[in-house]
């Protein structure tokens, strides 16, 4: 629409905002309080990273200076500040470490049940699976410990996965099957210790050797 006067074009931008006006406000202020939500909500996220970082490094601190209290202290912190924060599940995987060098297997095992149910990653869960099927069978319950252990994994922890496996197989006096997990494990290209792996196979066959001798001799 053209206007002959510039008269003509302010009472129609009058009119314009008195029709349009108030939603043109809501409109900014609207952007203005979604922008400074997402501000805020980054910013604190950051925030909260920081300090779940800052408490790890500090439970670290504490188990390398043999201040178990502290470091259980800060894991415990952590669990109930941000249950699901990633430095969360690593603060309590050390402090179960710290609770099995302790003699405390109850309070190890609790924790990494924890970390089983509130890990972020898929990884760190496995890892809590097989440490808290290791603590379970010291504890002398290497049923559960088995129980316990996951049925699917990817390949990278089947060397992890299989020799847990087979230590609590043997617990449980299934020497065969402690075999049959140990040489899993040995097939994997991901073995924490393959001399130690390779040890624990060939004490077996030894044991098979005597085993057989005592037969034949008998």
């Amino acid at each position: 629409m053209e206007y002959e006067t510039e008269e003509q074009q302010v009472e129609a931008l009058k009119e314009w905002w008195a029709e349009n006006g108030k939603a043109v406000i809501a409109g900014v202020v609207l952007g203005v309080g979604v922008i400074g939500g997402w501000t805020f909500w980054k910013g604190h996220q950051e925030k909260q990273a920081v300090v779940a970082s800052d408490t790890f490094s500090r439970t670290i601190e504490a188990l390398e200076s043999s201040d178990a209290s502290t470091a259980v202290t800060l894991a415990d912190e952590l669990a109930d500040d941000q249950p699901d924060a990633l430095y969360s599940a690593y603060a309590n995987l050390a402090a179960a470490r710290a609770s099995v060098e302790a003699g405390d297997l109850a309070d190890a095992a609790s924790r990494l049940e924890w970390v089983v149910k509130n890990a972020p990653q898929d990884d760190v869960q496995l890892i809590a699976q097989v440490r808290l099927a290791r603590v379970l069978g010291a504890s002398g319950d290497a049923a559960a410990g088995l129980d316990s252990l996951p049925d699917d994994f990817p390949e990278a922890f089947a060397g992890l996965v299989e020799e847990a496996r087979g230590d609590l197989l043997m617990i449980n006096g299934d020497a065969e099957g402690a075999r049959e997990a140990y040489l899993a494990a040995q097939d994997s290209e991901f073995v924490a210790n393959r001399e130690g792996l390779t040890m624990k196979l060939n004490e077996l066959a030894v044991s098979d050797e005597a085993d057989s001798s005592s037969e034949n001799a008998s």
